[in-house]
Parts: structure tokens; sequence; C-alpha cells
């Protein structure tokens, strides 16, 4: 929770950054107040404090503290970025704080219908396109992976250009999945505009209010997690939120229809165990 706060403080109000920092410096204080001794403590109001509650994705401020006291106590120094001098086991525990903080957050992020509505566009497509940069390429390149193993067979692009011609040649329906962190990227903008009107967009991110999210049909959200100084750890998290969000939409796919994806898994994994073996 203390993570989360410390994540979300450019996202709050000024009012509700003053009861966050307040909650942030004096945790365990907090849990023995109502919010009126918040609100008075934090130079805020009750009203401002119930909505900070409710922004941390709790019903109140008494359900807040019941969230906030199931993580107590709760070693401050874990919520700053590494350090030259820590040893390995703080770096270890830093880094599972975060991937923890980042699984929670994108299961609050990502709906469940939005999974239903992108597996539903992948089993009627009859092309599959995939796109990301960087370190979004490595999540590309899995979701590949996964879904050739299901007989799938989705086009991996290595550049801008090579997957816009994919795209313009390819049967009608379609689906461009493309994977970026910020929305902002100009090769996948790129793309993006010149997608086929008869393609669905399927954009993985953790900014849906970028210029690409206004481009999607469909959004699947995530939420990587890092200290202030945003060093080496949000780019580590991102590509584990992304990872993630790629498994739960294979894994649903594989469950809608499983029998039949069960098979062809198993007739995968004979076909390269009898290359293995010549």
């Amino acid at each position: 929770m203390l993570l989360a706060i410390q994540e979300k403080l450019a996202q709050f109000s000024p009012a509700e950054r003053q009861v966050a920092q307040y909650v942030l410096q004096h945790a365990e204080q907090v849990l023995a107040m109502n919010a009126q001794t918040l609100a008075t403590k934090a130079g805020a109001s009750p009203a401002t404090v119930i909505r900070f509650s409710r922004t941390m994705g709790a019903k109140g401020f008494a359900d807040f503290k019941i969230r906030l006291s199931a993580q107590q106590p709760t070693d401050k120094s874990l919520l700053t970025e590494i350090t030259p001098t820590e040893d390995l086991a703080t770096v270890k525990e830093k880094l599972s704080l975060r991937i923890r903080q980042t699984l929670a957050e994108t299961n609050l992020s990502l709906h469940n219908t939005t999974i239903d509505k992108t597996v539903a566009v992948l089993q009627k497509s009859r092309s599959i396109s995939v796109y990301g940069v960087g370190a979004s390429l490595l999540a590309a390149t899995d979701f590949v992976q996964k879904f050739s193993r299901l007989g799938v067979a989705p086009f991996l692009g290595r550049d801008a250009d090579e997957v816009m011609a994919y795209n313009a040649n390819q049967s009608h329906p379609g689906v461009l999945l493309l994977i970026s962190n910020s929305g902002e990227t100009p090769a996948v903008i790129k793309i993006a505009q010149a997608m086929p009107p008869s393609h669905t967009l399927i954009l993985l991110t953790q900014a849906p209010k970028s210029t690409l999210g206004q481009l999607a049909n469909l959004t699947l959200i995530y939420h990587p997690t890092a200290a202030p100084t945003k060093m080496r750890t949000a780019a580590t998290t991102s590509l584990l939120a992304q990872l993630y969000v790629i498994d739960l939409v294979y894994y649903r796919y594989f469950q809608l229809h499983f029998q039949q994806n069960a098979k062809k898994i198993q007739q995968s994994y004979q076909n390269i165990q009898r290359t293995r073996d010549h």
C-alpha cells in the first residue's frame, strides 16, 4: 500500500497529496486515527481523506486502514531505489516488493471483459501481427512463441515498414497487437495510423490516454512499479507486467477451447522431441 501511494503521488490533487505524504511518513500512527484526526494532522478535510482512501481502492477510510494494517510493519527503506552499498538480500526484497505491487496493480487495471474481448477477436482473426520496440519487442516475441504452439502463427514485425506492408496484404478480419509502454513511440504510432480499417488494433500499454490509446480498439492496461527516481526497476517491472498480461490472454484463449488446444500443444511437443532425437 505504501509503495502504491508513493507511485500515485503525482496523480493526487494537492489536498490528497498532503494526506498521502502524511500517511507515508506516519503509517503506523494513522492506523489509530479516524478521518477527522488524519485530516487535521495533514491539513486537509475529512472529505479529502475519504477521496484519498477511495483513490487507493478502499471503500472508505476504515477499509483503507484495514488494508494498510495488513502490511505493517513495513521497512520504509524498501520503498527507495537500489543503492551501491546494499547487500544482495536487500536488493531481492526491493525487487520482489515491486513485482508483487506490479501484479496487484495490473490486476486492478486490467478488466476481465477486456481480456475476453481480446480473446474473441483473436479467435475470429485470419491474420495477426505483433510489434514492439526495445523491451516491448521481447514481450512481442513471447506472444508469438506462445500462440505459435497453438497453430495461430502470428507475424512478428522487426521494423515499422515491414509490419505495414504485411498488414496491407492480409486477409480480413485481421488483428494488430502493438506493445508500447508510453503509448507515444513514433514508429508504433506510424503503424497504428496505417492499419487497414478492417483490422482490430489491440494495444498493450500502461498509458491508455496516450496517442496510441486513442487509436486502439481494445487496450490491455498494465501497471509497472518503481521508486520515484524511475531508474531501471521501471523497465524491469514494465516488461514483467507485459509478459503477465500476455500470459493471461494466452491461458484464457487456451481455456476456452481446452481440448483442441491441449491436442495442439501435445503435437507441437512431440514434433520438437522428434526433431531433437534426429
